[in-house]
């Protein structure tokens, strides 16, 4: 199968950025000499260790360590999903959830958009969730209605866009209650989580529980305690296939931020939330069915469509690491591309297909997907094919800027925010982070943004002991990103540089 991807003329001269990063193996001595010194003083004990700085410009290899040994890569998988995506999809691309009205029957149709009702993204648009439901009340409302007491008498939810198989099978079974595991569907809303606020009551006795989005029918057993000592301990468990909660812990204060729990099935959830907004507003008090596996919907009229466009699907999965985005992204280019419902099987096939299209059979062969956000142990990424990825992506003028602009910044954004506090680049860096047990990983760049030099480079740690802090991996990281920032030169202005 051929993956037609939306892309420039640069493409073909991109293509010979892969082999050539392969073939070009004579390194930069003296930054050779500065990352092994570094090494060996890193402390790390057992640790392994992968490294890659690169120079996309010149095609060189400016230093490396096992460049070609492959490795977890946690969530710096995300790089790779989300690129693909980019590639294939196109960077105007729209994650599209619509409602379609036929006579008393409302049809729910999913686009696996994971930003449909994401609390973040709405809180950008100046909105919360009730907002959200208003709004397709008012849809449904303006729509007319025939004479009839009850004129909507049926929801039909159409998640069909992806396959049923919606908790990988690598994820840990026992944290999968946790945001970061939220099932991945074709009708994905509010992150497919509860945002659970506890407020403290008497000392001793159980807090009050709020849970947004509200509805009276949750199960929430409330076995935490109202305390005066200590802080707030509050976690909430889940059967992984039940919606049965419990909540556990001290709460001492009233939270800013909620208690995040994934749920089991939001589409449905999502069809009896709408169903008793419609009730509140007596438009009528609908049943929930999900459509069956070979049923046609009717045409209908479509009166209400939320869309989230590929720079925000980015941005939350890049910047902010959110993984149920990075699965909607892996599944989607499988539904885009093959016509069937999205999966991890077809979505991982895709990915390899890019990374041959892109970079040739030999980069591609150094890539293990088995899903899009990194969080099964049972991906594998070399250092060498992250470059390579890199390095193509920023070649590329048409998707350069839009995937430059998912990543996170130093001081500023996402899971970076707190990072280089210590050790600080005179030059821009984007970049992502991964992090599992015994993984931590950066990837990214360093860029001159007055004269577009840049140097890609990736830092892979596999194995960490249980005794080594992680903040000395961190910081082992930033003073190897720093030897690149090193190689650019002072922060000045440099002679500029033709993109044509």
């Amino acid at each position: 199968m051929r993956i037609r991807m939306r892309r420039t003329p640069v493409g073909v001269v991109v293509a010979v950025l892969a082999v050539a990063l392969g073939a070009l193996p004579a390194l930069g001595q003296s930054l050779q000499g500065e990352l092994d010194i570094l090494l060996s003083h890193s402390n790390l004990r057992s640790s392994e260790i992968g490294v890659m700085l690169f120079d996309p410009r010149s095609r060189k290899v400016l230093a490396e360590q096992a460049p070609n040994r492959r490795f977890i890569p946690a969530s710096n998988m995300k790089l790779i999903t989300s690129g693909a995506a980019l590639a294939v999809l196109g960077k105007d691309y729209k994650f599209r959830t619509r409602l379609v009205r036929d006579g008393n029957t409302l049809y729910v149709i999913g686009g696996g958009d994971a930003g449909f009702g994401d609390p973040k993204v709405l809180n950008k648009m100046g909105m919360d969730v009730e907002d959200l439901f208003a709004a397709w009340v008012s849809a449904v409302r303006e729509s007319g209605f025939v004479d009839d007491p009850e004129p909507i008498r049926e929801i039909v939810i159409d998640d069909r866009w992806f396959d049923d198989e919606v908790v990988h099978p690598d994820w840990p079974r026992d944290q999968l209650n946790r945001w970061y595991c939220a099932e991945v569907s074709g009708l994905n809303f509010f992150t497919n989580t509860l945002a659970i606020y506890p407020s403290p009551t008497s000392r001793g006795e159980a807090p009050t529980v709020e849970a947004e989005p509200f509805a009276p029918w949750y199960v929430i057993r409330n076995r935490a305690v109202t305390s005066k000592t200590g802080s707030n301990t509050i976690w909430v468990s889940r059967p992984n296939d039940d919606n049965e909660m419990t909540l556990f812990g001290d709460v001492r204060w009233k939270a800013r931020e909620p208690v995040w729990v994934t749920v089991h099935d939001m589409p449905m959830i999502f069809g009896r939330l709408l169903s008793d907004r419609l009730n509140d507003a007596k438009l009528g008090r609908p049943s929930v069915r999900r459509a069956s596996a070979t049923e046609n919907l009717p045409e209908g009229e479509t009166i209400a469509v939320v869309e989230t466009p590929m720079e925000m699907a980015l941005e939350r999965c890049n910047t902010d690491s959110y993984n149920l985005y990075a699965e909607s992204l892996l599944k989607t280019i499988a539904r885009e591309v093959t016509g069937q419902p999205g999966s991890w099987n077809s979505g991982s096939a895709i990915l390899r297909m890019v990374m041959e299209e892109r970079l040739g059979p030999g980069n591609a062969s150094q890539l293990v997907a088995a899903d899009g956000s990194g969080m099964s142990r049972n991906n594998g990424v070399t250092p060498h094919l992250l470059s390579a990825w890199l390095a193509n992506l920023y070649e590329d003028l048409e998707l350069r800027d839009v995937f430059l602009s998912s990543l996170a910044r130093p001081g500023e954004t996402g899971t970076l925010r707190k990072r280089f506090k210590q050790n600080r680049p005179n030059h821009a860096v984007y970049a992502k982070t991964g992090y599992l047990n015994g993984v931590s990983t950066i990837s990214g760049y360093v860029i001159d943004e007055r004269s577009g030099a840049a140097v890609v480079f990736s830092v892979l740690v596999n194995d960490i002991p249980s005794k080594v802090p992680i903040a000395r991996v961190k910081d082992m990281q930033e003073r190897i990103v720093l030897l690149a920032d090193g190689w650019l030169g002072p922060a000045a202005p440099r002679a500029a540089v033709s993109d044509n």
